[in-house]
């Protein structure tokens, strides 16, 4: 392939945001009946998921299944390939930007700033590229409808608020060219900043800050106290000659080969030496006492991913995470260029997107694999949304949305979305109507998943 997923092209940058919305209109034109649409089909899906299947480790396989049939939505964490693959044939806007390609409910969460600031932003990037905005959407909404089926909210209610969700994804792009770029570009997604954003979006900022921090109350105390002391009391131990070392929980975390050790030093020596200034310094007082791979999440399930146990002079530790980047599947194949690290375009895709990041973000190759870094745990945590009640659900939802068209908001050329949105005919009752036609193609895949899982059996 010539061009990469990450290449921007024709992005028309040089255009005011006024004529990018016309073209945008003009876009909206030429796409068929078909955009909305979507015909669900019975299907064997193991074919598309085990060309990236092949590349992950085989005996954490039977986790990830594990993991996959907890339910529809922890299903459709698993497949992401499965709907890009279905999103490849289907009718598209034709406008791309760069695109989560992961944008599920599931994944914002918290984490620290390099200041320290707790902020809720869009927390996965794996799948990262350039590609066409709806996806994104399409798959927040899918997610979300999912969710709600689970907790059992009312069909009509929620079918009612995601279609304000549609159209709180483009006020807040419009809202985005309201404010200047320099703005766009610097503001954290603090709490307050979200706030805010809300508030001049829905015109009711005292009542979202109050309902959403009642939704987050118990999610900000446990980010603030996920901190590397917590990490290295829940996942380390001293051993009998007073060594501080990961403890095993195999399959999930087990200690590596005297070869993989090597490999992941000499890794952790490449991604310091590119580092930041200050957190290339920061590190030169540490050196890696343990090594350990440790399985993460569902649809990660199976990729390489260590945890790396570093150690100053004084016996102050840190935790740092090396996640493998695979391949992104894109055009009906994995994309791949021995000239390009995956591990950076996932580095410079999070950068992207995100209003702020990990001060310790970055990445490395080894021979085979690629991978990016990241600090593990410090101050990230997530909503669980086993526990939320119509109303915190509505809020959460909402959220996700306006940091999606945020993050969206950071290509060039999204102005064109706005004007597609503002041409195409009810685009929230279309969007709708796709995403309640892949909803039932999510539960027959998940009808076929269950029922070879029953015959491995």
């Amino acid at each position: 392939m010539s061009q990469t997923p990450y290449t921007f092209q024709d992005t028309d940058a040089f255009k005011s945001t006024e004529q990018l919305i016309i073209k945008g209109r003009f876009f909206a034109t030429t796409v068929s009946d078909a955009f909305n649409q979507f015909e669900p089909k019975k299907r064997n899906i193991h074919k598309i998921l085990n060309i990236k299947n092949k590349l992950l480790v085989p005996e954490l396989l039977a986790v990830k299944r594990e993991r996959m049939s907890g339910s529809l939505f922890a299903f459709l964490r698993g497949t992401v390939d499965v709907m890009h693959y279905d999103m490849s044939r289907h009718e598209n806007s034709g406008i791309k930007v760069l695109v989560g390609g992961d944008a599920h409910i599931g994944n914002f969460g918290f984490y620290g700033s390099s200041e320290g600031q707790l902020l809720f932003d869009m927390n996965d990037f794996d799948e990262a590229h350039l590609g066409h905005w709806e996806y994104d959407l399409k798959r927040l909404l899918v997610s979300a409808l999912l969710v709600s089926r689970d907790h059992g909210f009312d069909e009509s209610d929620i079918q009612e608020f995601l279609l304000d969700v549609v159209d709180t994804y483009f006020d807040t792009l419009k809202h985005m060219t309201k404010i200047s770029e320099m703005k766009r570009f610097i503001l954290p997604n603090t709490l307050q900043n979200i706030t805010e954003i809300f508030g001049k979006l829905k015109d009711n900022e005292e009542y979202f800050q109050e309902s959403f921090n009642k939704v987050i109350a118990k999610s900000i105390k446990k980010a603030q106290k996920s901190n590397s002391k917590l990490v290295i009391e829940k996942y380390t131990e001293l051993n009998d000659a007073g060594e501080r070392r990961f403890v095993e929980n195999k399959p999930v975390t087990q200690h590596i080969s005297e070869k993989d050790f090597k490999n992941v030093v000499d890794g952790f020596k490449s991604y310091k030496k590119n580092a930041r200034s200050d957190v290339r310094l920061f590190l030169e007082d540490f050196n890696i006492i343990d090594v350990v791979r440790h399985s993460v999440g569902v649809g990660s399930v199976g990729t390489l991913c260590y945890l790396i146990l570093l150690q100053d002079l004084d016996s102050n530790y840190l935790v740092l995470q090396a996640k493998q980047a695979l391949p992104i599947y894109n055009n009906d194949e994995l994309y791949s260029d021995k000239d390009v690290s995956q591990g950076q375009n996932i580095v410079d895709s999070q950068l992207i997107l995100q209003s702020a990041s990990d001060p310790f973000l970055g990445a490395f190759d080894t021979k085979k694999y690629s991978f990016y870094m990241r600090q593990f745990k410090d101050m990230k945590s997530s909503i669980n949304l086993d526990k939320l009640d119509f109303e915190s659900f509505k809020d959460y939802v909402k959220v996700c949305v306006i940091l999606l068209a945020r993050a969206h908001s950071h290509s060039p050329n999204f102005p064109l979305i706005i004007g597609f949105g503002e041409e195409y005919a009810d685009i929230a009752n279309s969007l709708m109507n796709f995403t309640n036609s892949y909803v039932k193609q999510v539960e027959y895949d998940f009808e076929s998943f269950e029922k070879d899982l029953r015959d491995e059996k």
